[in-house]
């Protein structure tokens, strides 16, 4: 029958889950280890190097990427521990990969950590933390079939889901990823306002909440390798701005807005109607976007094509990755609505043409966004 503890960080006893990780490695029985994490970051692994270090070799850990947290420090620090790495990315904003559950397996006995806790250095410390320690007696079966749930449910991500569940085997990956935007750089933090953060009203001298806390270790400075090779200096775009109203949204992308229909408006994103509605009615897309949307943008007539034209400053976001910043053309001319009711303005994808020109965007939403403040950027994301 299991027998299952409470843990409440710091509240409670002044608990943290860093002990408890190091008390679940260091089970005698224990062999096969289980970490799975939403965000993970190097203090974190640091945390619990220690005692992951002599079961590396029966350790298996699952970590999320393309989160705006889990980092590539913290990749590759588990992978110099020599646990079997694995990546999830789910490939979309809108949905994360975030079970927090520490497990250590024997043959008659096991013992799970689920909870809220990441393996990062305020998870594992210093964040209110709720979670739940669990010792199981594999000789019951109602015990067994809770372990072999969550330990069946890890072995179908990497089977079936290939793709998105990956393993990480050098640091060469490591930096492509991080390359690529989907593990973050340590020496590069972002900070980006969330979703729904709202408006703290008035009062916004508040002090943080007393309750213990544990500093995040000092990172000594690196020294610079004699003979091994040094990675090149990697150059991340800016964090993007928050972002602004939604004013538009296209579901169900289809290939020719994504470039992958050669000759078919060659370039350009066509703002259509895409049954977009503005205080409960369709937009009236061959005025919506010239006279709204883009209206303050500096707009000049071309005699010779006879269209007007501007240029939108403009961030892109890509199933849940900033890929940078572009001036994105846009051309805007009634006559070609051809008494149809079709497209009048089109965003040219210009410079951004090779981040979007992907199969695995079709069918994918796009949603555009204003500028979150005065001489801001418009976002477009495709999730």
């Amino acid at each position: 029958m299991a027998t299952v503890r409470a843990i409440f960080q710091p509240l409670v006893g002044g608990q943290q889950h860093a002990a408890q990780l190091v008390s679940l490695a260091e089970e005698p029985w224990l062999d096969r280890l289980i970490i799975s994490s939403a965000f993970s970051n190097s203090a974190g692994v640091a945390a619990v190097s220690i005692a992951l270090a002599p079961v590396a070799g029966v350790c298996r850990a699952f970590i999320g990427v393309r989160n705006g947290s889990t980092t590539a420090q913290a990749a590759a620090a588990l992978l110099k521990l020599g646990v079997e790495l694995y990546a999830l990315d789910t490939a979309t904003r809108t949905r994360i990969f975030h079970p927090k559950t520490y497990i250590a397996a024997g043959t008659d006995q096991a013992r799970a950590i689920v909870g809220s806790a990441n393996l990062t250095h305020a998870g594992l410390f210093n964040n209110i933390e709720a979670g739940t320690d669990i010792e199981l007696d594999l000789a019951v079966a109602s015990d067994t079939a809770f372990l072999d749930t969550i330990l069946n449910g890890f072995d179908d991500l990497i089977n079936n889901h290939p793709q998105h569940c990956f393993r990480i085997i050098s640091g060469r990956q490591i930096i492509d990823l991080m390359r690529q935007g989907i593990l973050e750089d340590e020496r590069n933090p972002k900070t980006q306002t969330a979703f729904g953060s709202g408006n703290q009203g008035a009062e916004t001298s508040k002090p943080p909440i007393n309750l213990p806390s544990e500093p995040s270790p000092v990172k000594p400075k690196a020294k610079k390798p004699k003979s091994a090779p040094v990675a090149p200096a990697i150059s991340l775009p800016a964090v993007p701005p928050i972002y602004g109203q939604l004013v538009w949204s296209k579901p169900s992308l289809p290939r020719s807005d994504l470039q992958l229909n050669p000759g078919h408006a060659p370039g350009v994103l066509r703002l259509t109607q895409a049954g977009y509605r503005v205080n409960g009615s369709i937009i009236d897309q061959t005025t919506y976007f010239r006279s709204h949307v883009f209206a303050p943008l500096a707009w000049s007539y071309n005699p010779t094509a006879q269209k007007d034209e501007a240029v939108a400053p403009t961030s892109l976001i890509v199933a849940g990755v900033y890929v940078g910043d572009f001036d994105m053309p846009l051309s805007h001319k009634p006559a070609w609505a051809a008494g149809q009711g079709n497209y009048t303005t089109g965003l040219h994808w210009a410079g951004a043409t090779n981040n979007i020109k992907h199969s695995g965007l079709v069918g994918r939403t796009l949603k555009l966004y204003q500028p979150a403040l005065a001489n801001g950027r418009y976002v477009v994301e495709i999730d």
